[in-house]
């Protein structure tokens, strides 16, 4: 069962926003053996970052996580974190071509 999660990160400063966005992006490239299928990353304000993910299984999605607050600690980041997740049901235009 594949895992869709949503976090929605809260900075207090844009400096803040900018340093997680940039360490994040390389940070992602190493959770490949978790699983990982996609990342998508929006910008929702100068200090909110909304991430979408998508993970094969939930014990995947589990270690991402456990992966990620270690991550954060690491770097003393304030932010805060709203983390929604979900069993995938239907995914529409996955195979479909860009014209």
């Amino acid at each position: 069962m594949a895992v869709a999660r949503t976090n929605i990160i809260n900075f207090f400063s844009e400096e803040d926003f900018d340093k997680y966005f940039a360490l994040h992006k390389e940070f992602v490239k190493t959770l490949n053996d978790c699983g990982l299928l996609e990342a998508t990353y929006v910008r929702a304000s100068s200090t909110s970052l909304l991430y979408f993910s998508l993970v094969k299984t939930e014990e995947g999605a589990e270690e991402i996580l456990r992966r990620a607050n270690k991550w954060r600690k690491k770097y003393a980041f304030k932010v805060e974190v709203i983390t929604f997740d979900g069993e995938v049901l239907y995914e529409y235009g996955k195979d479909k071509k860009s014209s």
